[in-house]
């Protein structure tokens, strides 16, 4: 049992609250979806639950936290490790040993625990999560679902009976994040464990939640059951920047394009009601599905743009002979928007580094603007490819954020004017303004991932490769964000985006490259990759609703093309 009442914490050095008048009670072996806007809280919240907040990051904090009957003030952090464990975004920041069964013994043996215990209890956790044949492997070589697992059975280990997981999927893969929310399920219902989980992946998760609390600047403003959230709350999520299930977004076109103020269609509800529902409402709509047949014909432009990128015959081994890509051809063309899709080792960014001179290829040639790049330098590179990598932090090390975006601008000798000039649009642009003099580290992870793109877009490269640039970033501002790189592709830059989320692809990337084992399996209009649904699901390829809907429709006789985007389905029900 938790129990929050009248909780306040401002962070050291701040003037304003981080937390404010939070007051909680979770009922033990509760499911509860904990959601808000990146800087909402969410994380300094959770992180009150065992103390790290305020005894590791100090601060000043008011009010009561009674875990089990433990008031937090009287016990230490490791005191509560068997009451509540934490896993992170990023499972590396929990790994500490060289092999799985070490890092799963890692916490008990710190508690001084007798070794039968600590192996009963290593063996118990890898057991649960299934890694019991993966015990001698070296934690390099797992994948990151696998990694996630293996920091899950270390907290496991502890016994914990309160599980809170911080975006535990925001870097994995569809198989990866099916893999990690089946086992977290799975403890809640057979272990009887409560679970807090913060996620950005609404459609994933939803199913799995008991209660849905909400979040905006340190407050809890919503808190129910995820029907009453998702219908009642539709318009206020939306606002606050909540992603909302695809589900309960198709519900909400379909009740305004009733025309009908009085539908009294609730906007959470089966798949199979949504398919039954959608039918009906888009047989009585041929003229709106003939417009948006005539309004989506495919654009066939009168000469095609010149090559920004060419790849010939691309090969890449890494070191343990494993092939990283396996004869690689490419043109991408000047003012392409393209995505770059496939499962974790699919060699996407292994392909990515070659642009920027990270990795040189084994065989093959890579040319921008007709010109072979394999002589070049990484710093020459750069100012031609901005590349934003996974992990934001692998590309933060000043003091502030505007000594960040200033960085590589002094380093191209650039006029201090034109510097102050480009800092200033990239702040703005990144919506970063309130944090200009913060030191990076003191930002939340969504946050470190915009100053990372502010300081490549202040290069203002030609071509810009975004590996996963959403990752912990909220809805609200990915479509900000992605609205703006959009803006920069219409003024010409070429666009590379890597991504999991397949609501990004088909929102904004004109063309879509699917890679399996380090080949190009599918490349061509997004829409017509996408409605490949049955070689994108054999490459580990999880695609919106809305695009998985479109064949049961198609089924049912409605004439209609893959649907890519809930606002695709507007234009023809409304």
């Amino acid at each position: 049992m938790i129990e929050i009442r009248n909780l306040n914490y401002t962070y050291p050095n701040m003037s304003e609250p981080a937390l404010c008048d939070i007051n909680l009670h979770v009922d033990d072996g509760e499911f509860v979806l904990l959601l808000g806007a990146s800087g909402c809280g969410k994380s300094t919240l959770i992180q009150c639950l065992n103390g790290l907040v305020p005894k590791v990051a100090g601060g000043n904090l008011e009010g009561e936290i009674i875990v089990n009957e433990k008031n937090l003030r009287d016990y230490k952090v490791h005191q509560m490790a068997s009451d509540v464990g934490i896993i992170f975004q990023n499972p590396d920041t929990q790994l500490f040993s060289l092999t799985v069964e070490k890092d799963v013994a890692f916490g008990p043996e710190n508690l001084g625990m007798p070794k039968n215990e600590i192996l009963s209890r290593m063996d118990q956790a890898m057991r649960i999560v299934g890694m019991e044949s993966m015990r001698d492997r070296f934690i390099f070589t797992l994948s990151g679902g696998e990694k996630q697992r293996v920091a899950i059975a270390g907290t496991l280990a502890m016994e914990p009976s309160v599980l809170v997981l911080d975006e535990p999927t925001s870097d994995l893969d569809p198989a990866g994040t099916c893999e990690v929310l089946s086992l977290v399920r799975r403890l809640n219902q057979e272990k009887d464990m409560t679970i807090i989980l913060i996620e950005h992946k609404i459609d994933e998760v939803v199913h799995l939640a008991d209660r849905v609390v909400v979040m905006e600047q340190g407050r809890i403003i919503m808190d129910g059951a995820p029907d009453e959230i998702f219908d009642h709350g539709h318009d206020r999520l939306k606002n606050i920047g909540i992603s909302l299930p695809q589900l309960s977004e198709i519900a909400h076109a379909i009740k305004n394009g009733s025309g009908d103020p009085k539908d009294g269609l609730p906007t959470y509800l089966s798949y199979e009601t949504i398919l039954s529902r959608l039918c009906n409402r888009l047989r009585d709509s041929p003229a709106g599905i003939a417009r948006f047949r005539t309004a989506h014909k495919p654009n066939i432009p009168p000469s095609a743009p010149k090559p920004k990128i060419e790849v010939r015959n691309l090969r890449h081994t890494f070191e343990d002979g494993k092939v990283g890509l396996d004869d690689i051809n490419l043109v991408i063309r000047e003012g392409d928007f393209l995505a770059l899709i496939g499962h974790n080792g699919a060699g996407k960014t292994t392909f990515a580094s070659h642009l920027i001179g990270l990795l040189r290829p084994e065989k093959g040639v890579i040319t921008i603007d007709g010109v072979d790049i394999s002589g070049m330098r990484v710093a020459a590179l750069a100012q031609k490819v901005g590349y934003l990598f996974q992990n934001p932090d692998n590309q933060i090390f000043t003091d502030s954020v505007v000594q960040e975006l200033r960085f590589g601008l002094k380093n191209l000798k650039l006029r201090d004017d034109v510097i102050v000039e480009r800092v200033d649009k990239a702040i703005a642009m990144m919506e970063l303004d309130e944090f200009r003099d913060r030191h990076p580290h003191s930002l939340s992870r969504g946050q470190r991932q915009r100053l990372a793109v502010a300081s490549i877009l202040a290069m203002e490269p030609d071509i810009i490769v975004l590996d996963e640039p959403t990752t912990g970033q909220d809805w609200g501002h990915v479509n900000r964000f992605l609205q703006q790189i959009r803006h920069l592709n219409e003024l010409g830059k070429t666009i590379i985006l890597i991504t999991h989320d397949m609501n990004l692809v088909a929102g904004y990337a004109r063309r879509t490259v699917v890679m399996d084992k380090g080949r190009i399996v599918l490349d061509g209009d997004t829409r017509y990759v996408f409605s490949k649904q049955e070689i994108l699901k054999k490459t580990g390829i999880t695609l919106p609703i809305i695009t998985r809907i479109s064949p049961d429709l198609q089924r049912e006789g409605l004439d209609i093309p893959p649907l890519l985007t809930v606002q695709e389905l507007c234009e023809m029900v409304n």
